[in-house]
């Protein structure tokens, strides 16, 4: 598995993006999507899956990436409960075609929880880990949830396994300050082995498949690995 210091990621053979947030529509996540575009296959589609939120919002995000150069495809806005709707046929096709898969929203568990487990989870597994190279962003929640474990944004930080691509940290997403987040400043309590993340709207964490370890964007991103610890 790669690793740069503590931090380790499942070894495959695309990126995994870790962006904190931020508003794609007014240009604040331009430079980490222009980045994201230029490190991935564009002869092959992009997914999608936003946890909560509209259809018309996941949409949104598509085009987005779509008027920067990026494919076209197909969007998801996946409800709070495991449905099996990525499940079908038709979408493990389409997972095993992606190039490119975008995990968002606000809603890490809506995410965890029609993923975990499930056979879409195992395609995309054998898709980043194959040739084929899909890379994984992960946006907010998205972001949150390819963690070892993932926590609600809001008070009281309910727990949950994350997807584990990254596999000994915590994300914390639009992070500020370890001083406002509880998750971070608890972390030792909660698992003195893991390592915290947190990640600024408008940056992104880069992990490649030599073992790149990159920051994208104009902020920079926190690691917390015991109490009081911010190197960053």
């Amino acid at each position: 598995m790669p690793q740069q210091g503590p931090l380790r990621w499942l070894d495959g053979e695309g990126w995994i993006v870790l962006l904190g947030g931020g508003n794609p529509h007014r240009g604040e996540t331009d430079p980490v999507d222009i980045r994201l575009l230029s490190v991935a296959n564009l002869d092959r589609p992009m997914i999608v899956l936003t946890g909560g939120g509209s259809p018309r919002e996941a949409e949104a995000i598509l085009d987005h990436y779509t008027q920067l150069g990026g494919p076209g495809g197909v969007t998801f806005a996946l409800p709070s409960a495991q449905t099996g709707l990525l499940d079908t046929p038709d979408v493990l096709m389409l997972i095993k075609e992606a190039g490119i898969i975008y995990l968002g929203g606000e809603d890490p568990f809506a995410l965890i929880a029609n993923l975990y487990e499930s056979l879409a989870f195992q395609q995309i597994v054998e898709s980043y880990s194959t040739l084929q190279g899909l890379t994984l962003i992960g946006a907010g929640a998205g972001a949150a949830a390819l963690g070892r474990w993932a926590f609600t944004p809001e008070p009281p930080h309910q727990q949950a396994m994350g997807l584990g691509f990254v596999m000994n940290a915590v994300i914390v997403p639009h992070f500020t300050s370890t001083a406002d987040s509880p998750v971070l400043r608890a972390l030792p309590q909660i698992d003195e082995s893991l390592l915290g993340l947190g990640v600024p709207d408008g940056t992104a964490l880069a992990m490649g498949p030599q073992g790149q370890l990159e920051m994208w964007g104009e902020g920079q991103v926190t690691a917390v690995v015991s109490a009081g610890d911010e190197p960053s």
